[in-house]
């Protein structure tokens, strides 16, 4: 998964990059709004279908019931078609009020495009969602992988010849049916497939609420995942702001996947798995540990991302696109500080606690849809922007009060604490050079000193546990001729941490 993501994030954001000098601001603009609203209708046709499978399917290989993991995604699979073929009918139904801005003519070329792309990548994502169920997650590293490439080479081709906007979209919805055919053969060769005897009613009716409350929560994080802010760019500002919007966006998305797709991806199948076989005990266990994880992960992306915006906007987009660095600036800075909302969902989704979320989510997007509704037609670009920032702040903190108080998780608060005064000394150890010259090459060099200084701090201020130092020292010992040299120092960092933490 990790070599998946490396390879996906980085052609994604050469892809985006190519496409963006390739048409130009109003034209990329068109182009990201048409991905977006593919991306919106695969999210509403799914409507937490994925996410049921991997919960129960993983339950049950837990209980050691393949027979009954192969019948929920069975009785998953045709729940699924039905509910394609009614998507498909409500966009057709809302086309002439969500077209994109300055789009005349070629409605067929619209409708084509989007309802190829949704309908291939929908089924896609479903069946790799069934996969990791069964602990396959190569099925979707590779698959992306070898998709990823293909639309980086198409793309450049695009690119070079100079291509219109309607090439580069049928040339998407010809990549978006590719993941079908590249999944297939991975799917029947680990064995996985949809059964066709019917589930227990005892499994069917614990699935149903299940199921039931992640349409909600999925239709609320719909309207809340800057859906709000990209429909009324589009309506009321214009394309360009829509593109700048998405490249920010993106970025902050790559990001990211960048630096915890890989546990975060692993982290439902995982504690569907322990809640199976050790109920919520086991589960507490690994919920902490993911925690201290992702706010470790999310200081670095917010540290890098604040001080690498600039540079890497000139860099990949060119002056054109200069208004996104601020907007990247903000948005890289509050998914860096909510990346831990990733690992509270897998817990309520895992636990059967989806009437939580969905309330907590529901709350959430009142908030979201009052401050889009608010921000974006007196502020335009960054009115959107701090919507996006206030309602993802909101949602952190609703959604962590609710666990600690409802469920009984015990958060590692002193270790949080270690790891973000650590993030402050990382961002201090920056001011220097800062001080003496603030471009976009010295921010970029910050970022090195900020990283260095984080990790630093970290172990001095007090992060980690014992454990975790064993686990480090184990891959190190296994690949000694890359990692060797870590040993010696891993053992003295082992010796200091109090063995009451491990």
């Amino acid at each position: 998964m990790a070599a998946s993501t490396y390879v996906t994030v980085a052609l994604g954001l050469v892809v985006s990059a190519l496409i963006a000098r390739g048409l130009g601001p109003q034209d990329y603009g068109r182009y990201v709004y048409v991905l977006w609203l593919s991306s919106l209708l695969i999210i509403i046709g799914n409507n937490g279908l994925g996410v049921s499978g991997i919960r129960f399917i993983s339950e049950s290989l837990g209980r050691e019931r393949p027979d009954e993991a192969a019948n929920v995604h069975g009785w998953l699979r045709k729940r699924q078609w039905f509910s394609l073929a009614a998507v498909g009918v409500l966009f057709l139904i809302a086309l002439p009020f969500i077209q994109p801005a300055g789009w005349e003519g070629h409605q067929g070329l619209l409708i084509g495009v989007v309802t190829v792309s949704f309908v291939a990548k929908a089924i896609f994502q479903f069946d790799v969602s069934m996969a990791k169920g069964h602990g396959r997650f190569n099925v979707e590293a590779w698959s992306t992988m070898i998709m990823s490439v293909l639309y980086t080479a198409g793309v450049a081709a695009l690119m070079m010849s100079k291509s219109p906007l309607s090439w580069y979209l049928v040339f998407f919805s010809v990549i978006s049916v590719g993941h079908i055919f590249v999944v297939a053969p991975m799917l029947k060769r680990d064995g996985i497939h949809a059964g066709k005897a019917p589930c227990s009613p005892e499994l069917i009716e614990r699935i149903k609420p299940h199921l039931w409350w992640t349409i909600v929560q999925v239709a609320v994080a719909t309207l809340s995942n800057k859906t709000i802010e990209t429909f009324l760019l589009n309506s009321l500002i214009g394309p360009a702001e829509v593109g700048f919007f998405a490249i920010a966006t993106n970025l902050t998305r790559g990001g990211v996947e960048l630096v915890s797709s890989s546990l975060t991806s692993l982290l439902m199948p995982m504690l569907a798995h322990a809640y199976g076989a050790g109920g919520m005990k086991q589960v507490n266990t690994i919920m902490s540990d993911a925690i201290r994880y992702c706010v470790f992960l999310g200081l670095i992306l917010a540290g890098l991302g604040l001080l690498w915006a600039a540079f890497g906007i000139a860099l990949m987009y060119g002056n054109k696109y200069e208004p996104v660095v601020n907007v990247l600036r903000i948005m890289v800075v509050v998914g860096g500080l909510t990346l831990a909302e990733s690992a509270f969902g897998a817990l309520l989704t895992t636990t059967d606690n989806q009437r939580l979320r969905a309330f907590v989510a529901l709350f959430s997007v009142g908030i979201s849809v009052f401050c889009a509704v608010t921000l974006v037609p007196m502020y335009g670009l960054m009115g959107a922007v701090w919507a996006n920032a206030i309602s993802r702040i909101v949602v952190m903190v609703v959604i962590t009060t609710a666990i600690v108080r409802k469920l009984d998780v015990t958060l590692p608060w002193r270790e949080l604490r270690g790891l973000l005064i650590s993030g402050v000394l990382g961002l201090l150890a920056t001011a220097p050079l800062l001080w003496w010259s603030n471009t976009a090459l010295t921010q970029f060099a910050a970022g090195f000193i900020y990283l260095a200084g984080f990790m630093a701090a970290s172990v001095v201020v007090g992060g980690w546990h014992q454990k975790d130092v064993r686990m480090l020292l184990s891959l190190a010992e296994r690949k000694p001729k890359q990692l060797g040299w870590l040993a010696p120092r891993l053992r003295g960092w082992l010796a200091r941490l109090p063995t009451e933490s491990a």
